[in-house]
């Protein structure tokens, strides 16, 4: 704060903005410098900054209400003190304006830059809160109305300290003032590593308070490679006014000034983190893209099993057949010859109760030729389904092994040649979703039905009540949140039941009773479908249904635009 306060004491407020969570106060100073107050919660801080890039990066998003406090309270307002309290991480912003009548108007800014509780309120002169940047946790205004506070660590912590204290115990104490951040307390551990505990703790306070500070950042690539090659911008990143044992190693970037430090630091920090953001976005996709399909094989291999051996099932039916004569019929069973087995003994087969030995035996046929089908249709998707598994899984290993910049764009280009999908594709980093992508998930059924999922409440909605046709089939999980689920049906006729029982599949898949091994799921059409008044979207009301019970999973093939 001894720093920054001099050069911004006594400046008017020309403009006030916002890009991502960070303040942009612009004061007229020098060299376009512009007063940033971050208040991004993995790493909040104040400095000045002289990048001009400032302007080009701000994000086009709704403008929150607390940025409009802002400039309606202290737009144009003279800035009349900034001061930081002794032990806590606060800063306070003092602001004055006059109105139209010339009366002085005061207002507080407190800006607390305390790791997962940073934020920052505005007060008026009365102590009255104004507004706050985030809604979670309250801001308390802490006025001082005298000189600026001193930065330094508590006196206390050197009293008593002696050599017989062991690292836990200085830990410990250490964990009594708000002064120590983690980084600092890391610097301590790595102190202690050449020294005792006492030593150590006292040669950091000594660099806190005693020594003049020294505008440092540590960074594990050189700073111009830093969006080369993805890094921790947590641990391979560092900002300090104290050289660091910790970062014994890595490289060392001393500046004139802490503002230029920090400025430098959290422009290389962003482009680490949109670097890390966009590896982990495209690790996350390849173990996705890898886990679908492993569990398509998987249901596909329960699949096989209910159709085992249909030869068994045409040798029932030519046995039938063969002993129309001789059979013995006894209720749903039938006794015949097994002239298939060498000694020819008698063979006992279930047959519906009610039926003719000819009905029974074309039964036996159709469920062989059905069999073969589904066996055929089985085979045919795993080699479609497997194809890609090993490619995919390479790409992983690759990504892993070399998490630089270039391999990850040449890991995005083959993944999308080997998913078949259009190389301009932009994944949505906040939702996960693609950019231009069709309307929710789609798949088709085995019998040629269109199956469209929604991917979130106002998504449901629209498939629901938009989109959806009255004679199209809705379904959704039963006592479960989850996606609306919805058969495209071109006809009045009611779409076959295994496409039902694949879409309510889906639908159970899509929804919190996932893991359950099986899920009841409401169907209906789309006209027994209605939304209750003033309710949230996502929510519907139904005058008629039915339910089934389903394993949760997804084996339909999925369409892809």
């Amino acid at each position: 704060m001894r720093e920054i306060s001099p050069e911004v004491s006594g400046r008017s407020v020309s403009r006030v903005s916002l890009i991502r969570s960070t303040l942009v106060f612009d004061l007229r100073l020098n060299d376009e410098r512009r007063l940033l107050i971050s208040l991004d919660r993995a790493s909040p801080a104040i400095y000045l900054s002289s990048r001009t890039s400032i302007r080009s990066n701000r994000e086009r998003e709704q403008e929150p209400a607390f940025l409009s406090l802002l400039r309606k309270h202290i737009g144009d307002a003279r800035l009349v003190r900034l001061s930081k309290e002794l032990v806590d991480r606060i800063v306070e912003i003092d602001f004055e304006k006059t109105d139209a009548i010339g009366n002085p108007i005061a207002t507080k800014l407190v800006v607390i830059l305390t790791g997962r509780s940073a934020n920052a309120g505005l007060f008026n002169a009365e102590g009255v809160t104004l507004g706050q940047f985030f809604k979670q946790g309250e801001v308390q205004r802490i006025s001082s109305a005298g000189p600026e506070h001193t930065d330094g660590a508590p006196a206390d912590l050197l009293s008593d300290l002696n050599e017989s204290l062991t690292q836990a115990e200085v830990l410990e104490r250490i964990s009594t003032t708000k002064v120590f951040a983690p980084q600092l307390k890391n610097e301590f551990l790595a102190r202690c590593r050449e020294s005792s505990p006492a030593d150590a703790l006292r040669s950091l306070i000594d660099d806190l308070t005693a020594s003049r500070p020294v505008p440092l950042v540590y960074s594990r690539l050189p700073l111009g490679e830093i969006d080369d090659r993805v890094v921790s911008p947590k641990s391979d990143l560092l900002v300090s006014h104290i050289e660091l044992n910790q970062a014994r190693g890595m490289n060392r970037y001393q500046f004139e000034s802490l503002s230029e430090a920090a400025d430098e630091y959290y422009f290389a920090r962003q482009r680490a983190m949109e670097l890390l953001s966009k590896y982990t976005a495209v690790k996350q996709e390849l173990t996705r893209e890898i886990a679908r399909r492993e569990n398509a094989i998987k249901a596909i291999e329960s699949d096989r099993a209910r159709f085992e051996n249909p030869e068994r099932l045409k040798r029932f039916g030519d046995l039938i057949l063969a002993n129309l004569a001789t059979a013995r019929t006894h209720d749903s069973t039938v006794v015949v010859v097994d002239y298939y087995d060498q000694e020819q003994r008698e063979l006992q087969i279930d047959i519906p109760e009610g039926s003719t030995l000819q009905e029974a035996a074309s039964l036996y046929f159709s469920r062989y030729q059905k069999a073969r089908r589904a066996l055929e249709a089985l085979a045919s998707r795993e080699r479609s389904v497997s194809i890609n598994i090993e490619p995919l899984k390479q790409l992983l290993r690759r990504l892993d092994q070399e998490p630089t910049c270039d391999c990850i764009d040449e890991v995005i280009a083959e993944m999308d040649q080997l998913l078949e999908r259009s190389p301009n594709r932009r994944i949505d980093r906040k939702k996960g979703s693609e950019k231009g992508s069709p309307f929710g998930r789609r798949f088709r059924s085995t019998d040629g039905y269109e199956i469209v999922v929604g991917r979130n409440d106002k998504e449901n909605d629209a498939l629901t009540f938009r989109v959806a046709k009255p004679y199209d089939v809705w379904l959704h999980a039963a006592d479960y949140p989850g996606s609306h689920v919805v058969v495209r049906n071109p006809t009045r006729q009611p779409p076959p039941h295994r496409t039902i029982i694949e879409a309510a599949e889906i639908a159970a898949f899509y929804s919190q009773a996932k893991r359950d091994s099986k899920a009841a799921v409401h169907y209906t059409q789309r006209k027994f479908v209605s939304k209750p008044p003033r309710s949230k979207p996502g929510l519907v009301r139904l005058s008629s249904f039915k339910t089934v019970m389903v394993e949760p999973r997804c084996t339909a093939e999925r369409i892809r635009s």
